[in-house]
């Protein structure tokens, strides 16, 4: 009587609906990777939408660290600093878009990790921990050069005018002139007053007469206010120098010159004035804050401010 064989000695190779899915699952063709355009495509339309937007977030973020001179992080590095608690497969994603589309000019430079006594005698080396030696003619000099700028210098003049303070208050003095370069623009007129309400606190904190948050880059007048910014997903404080004008209805006007001025905010102006939601993304896009939840505080605002045709 002959032998049968049976599991892996098996001669012959069944063949069953469901052995055949397993066949297909396991099979080495079955683990081929997808490629890129497959990654992109197998994405919802949702997804798509958040995948452009984070990209553009981490895009903007690269051009501030290119100006400042800084290289140690290549696109993959900077995504992770960015959004650690994003899944891998979506940081992966936005990586390699970002590599595909606005490769870079640089091989990223990691900075040497110092050791704890490295770091402390680095830092007393720096120029301003330095103490020169001087003489009395030195010592001289410096006093009576001290009691002349004491004699003539003058603190610069900060503008303030009287700023309507709280909800109704500032709405009521700062919708007419919001409505009024809203038009101009041909945005929403509460777009433009819920960022004079976000950048001054409903009125509670204005230097200057500055309701809108533009800041001076390089023109002289400014005046110098304490700040946050959000850099390498981290929020920091800093000072620096803003614009200030002589009333705050002089501010607003002046953020729409601003706009006008500068070709970054064109897709935000063309949005379409009846479309909120398109503006509100557009302003993100164009990096008038670095806050990546600026337009989100910015339509909770606009939840609260009467809609034109509310009005009539």
């Amino acid at each position: 009587m002959d032998e049968i064989k049976t599991g892996l000695m098996a001669s012959d190779k069944a063949s069953s609906p469901l052995l055949n899915q397993f066949r297909e699952a396991l099979s080495p063709a079955a683990s081929k990777p997808m490629t890129f355009e497959q990654r992109l495509a197998s994405l919802s339309d949702a997804e798509r939408t958040f995948i452009l937007r984070t990209a553009k977030m981490v895009q903007l973020a690269m051009q501030m660290r290119k100006a400042s001179n800084d290289r140690t992080m290549g696109w993959a590095d900077l995504v992770k600093s960015m959004y650690r608690n994003m899944g891998i497969t979506k940081r992966l994603l936005v990586a390699d878009l970002l590599e595909e589309v606005d490769p870079l000019d640089f091989v990223p430079q990691p900075k040497p990790q110092l050791s704890s006594q490295e770091m402390a005698r680095s830092l007393y080396d720096r120029p301003e921990y330095q103490v020169p030696e001087t003489s009395k003619a030195d010592d001289d000099t410096a006093a009576t050069l001290q009691a002349v700028l004491a004699d003539t210098a003058q603190e610069p003049r900060t503008k303030q005018s009287q700023v309507a303070v709280g909800k109704d208050a500032f709405i009521a003095a700062y919708a007419p002139i919001a409505k009024e370069v809203a038009e101009d623009l041909g945005v929403s007129y509460r777009i433009v007053l819920a960022q004079a309400a976000l950048e001054s606190g409903w009125g509670k904190s204005v230097k200057g007469n500055g309701l809108m948050g533009i800041k001076s880059h390089g023109e002289e007048g400014g005046v110098d206010v304490v700040t946050h910014e959000v850099v390498n997903g981290k929020k920091v404080k800093i000072t620096d120098s803003f614009r200030q004008y002589d009333t705050p209805e002089d501010s607003i006007r002046g953020y729409g010159k601003f706009l006008k001025a500068n070709s970054r905010y064109r897709h935000f102006l063309r949005a379409g004035a009846e479309n909120e939601d398109a503006q509100l993304s557009a302003l993100q896009s164009s990096g008038y804050a670095t806050d990546p939840l600026y337009s989100q505080k910015l339509k909770n605002i606009i939840q609260g401010i009467p809609d034109e045709k509310d009005e009539t």
